[in-house]
């Protein structure tokens, strides 16, 4: 993440456990976020806070430091705060809320109390428009760790703050950002994810939108270290770090009142499908701002082979745009799509498919120069490759049908006649002018 956000401009510090006036950072519950932002203290937190600029983790940043306050506050709580109880449907506590400086073990940690605590903190907020202030979900438990209704429970409360939190917000400087649902669907294991994926949990920003989707009903941890172990494997947070960069340029330029400039990508329907080869189609606009494509193929949805990067310029309409892949196997389905990058966010086009024809009747032949072929049971012969005649150096020319060389049938127009043979019986050919078994000399 932190080379993602370097590469994005952004010059990332952190505080971690032990940091702080009074050790704060050794509470980042949900029921804490009071403390630090409305806590009678909080003044000399969030003086804090603000000013700092030290690097605690092993991450890659900027080389140099800006300067001055931090703009941009991201705050997040770790996974046992996804052990939420209460009605999922809970309406925000108001007034004296009991989970105000409490950490997730306690009792009173449930739907409507942390609704509330997420309430007075947007207070807050309200009078630094000078902050962006990005709230990251907690992340899901594994299955060991929760219950379906504690988990249907922390689903609920994260959709609140994706939907409803802001709702009625009249500014932009707080956004929420779902660390959670991202870590509920995977690729098929905990090993593997699903970024890219058109299907899946996701929040990104997605073809020029921002996009809150879940596809796949799953409310526990789909990246678990171990049966035991909530935290995300390394394939989770990479999927994370894929789709918080761009969504946060949004949230930053909303914030500055900036456009966001994302391209936008559409896949097209693939041309020229022979059996190992296919020109894959699509559009890119690059929404004014340079942009770069590629495609994305293989024989699933998970596509694994790339086309080069190639330059979609810096216009504001649609550009057509091709690549030919070769290599391909024959009679084979492949999946494939155009995706298209600028410094503002990545876009994805939709999934299409084509199959590639099969070898032919010639697949097993090797080619020679200017269209002849090789055959050691049929010897020479040239080929049309836009008729089914052949020219053989001893036969001349004849028209050929069959799906192989198992069974060919040929019209010899030297002699105006159907025969059959196949590379088991050649040079002996069945000539149907005369019902006969032959040589073919």
């Amino acid at each position: 993440l932190g080379i993602a956000l370097m590469n994005k401009n952004y010059f990332v510090s952190d505080t971690n456990y032990g940091w702080g006036p009074s050790s704060i950072g050794d509470y980042t519950d949900i029921g804490h976020w009071w403390i630090w932002f409305c806590g009678p203290n909080s003044t000399a937190l969030l003086s804090a806070l603000y000013s700092e600029s030290g690097r605690r983790g092993a991450y890659s940043r900027l080389a140099a430091d800006p300067g001055g306050e931090n703009e941009i506050i991201m705050f997040k709580s770790c996974f046992p705060n996804s052990h939420l109880g209460g009605s999922p449907e809970a309406p925000p506590t108001t007034g004296n809320n009991p989970l105000r400086g409490q950490d997730s073990g306690s009792v009173h940690m449930t739907v409507g109390n942390a609704k509330g605590i997420y309430n007075d903190i947007l207070a807050y907020f309200a009078t630094r428009q000078d902050k962006l202030f990005i709230a990251i979900t907690a992340p899901p438990l594994v299955a060991n760790d929760t219950d379906p209704s504690h988990a249907a429970d922390a689903r609920a409360f994260n959709d609140w703050l994706v939907n409803d939190w802001l709702k009625t917000y009249p500014n932009n400087n707080v956004a929420v950002f779902d660390f959670y649902n991202i870590l509920t669907s995977n690729g098929g294991n905990f090993y593997t994810n699903d970024v890219g994926s058109e299907t899946g949990n996701h929040h990104r920003w997605w073809n020029g939108a921002v996009q809150h989707i879940q596809t796949v009903n799953y409310n526990m941890a789909a990246y678990a270290s171990d049966q035991w172990d909530s935290h995300p494997t390394a394939a989770g947070n990479q999927k994370a770090t894929s789709e918080y960069p761009d969504i946060l340029n949004y949230y930053y330029q909303r914030w500055k009142g900036t456009p966001v400039s994302g391209p936008t990508a559409n896949t097209g329907a693939a041309t020229l499908v022979t059996s190992d080869s296919a020109t894959l189609n699509g559009t890119v606009n690059p929404n004014g701002i340079s942009a770069t494509y590629y495609f994305e193929y293989g024989s699933t949805t998970s596509y694994g082979s790339t086309t080069t990067s190639v330059s979609a310029g810096s216009g504001t309409g649609d550009v057509s745009v091709s690549e030919t892949v070769t290599g391909l196997s024959e009679n084979t389905t492949y999946h494939y799509r155009i995706t298209a990058a600028n410094s503002e966010g990545t876009s994805y086009g939709n999934d299409q498919a084509f199959t590639t024809q099969g070898g032919g009747l010639w697949s097993e032949a090797t080619d020679l120069e200017d269209g002849w072929k090789y055959l050691d049971w049929f010897g020479y012969f040239w080929v049309d490759e836009t008729s089914p005649w052949i020219y053989h150096n001893e036969h001349g020319w004849a028209y050929a049908y069959g799906e192989d060389t198992a069974s060919v049938f040929f019209w010899v127009l030297d002699t105006a006649a159907w025969v059959w043979t196949s590379d088991l019986y050649y040079p002996i050919i069945y000539n149907y002018a005369n019902s006969a078994w032959e040589t073919w000399d």
